[in-house]
């Protein structure tokens, strides 16, 4: 019985000193990316001349289900 009491106080102490440290640093702006660890997204390269190949699905002329990639300018 006294094992039980030991561990599971053990365990409730160890859990307490996990959630405080995570709330030390206080709630964050899901906009905001100047905290470490995110990274900043890639650029997207948005020339409408850059040629891009898109999946595209439908039906044939004979009726079968087909799917294939398009070359999109």
């Amino acid at each position: 019985m006294k094992t039980t009491v030991f561990a599971v106080s053990a365990m409730l102490l160890a859990v307490s000193a996990t959630v405080s440290a995570a709330q030390a640093d206080g709630p964050r702006a899901s906009s905001g990316t100047g905290w470490p660890g995110i990274s900043q997204p890639a650029p997207h390269d948005t020339s409408a001349d850059a040629p891009r190949y898109v999946w595209q699905e439908g039906y044939d002329h004979g009726g079968k289900w087909r799917g294939h990639w398009v070359l999109v300018q």
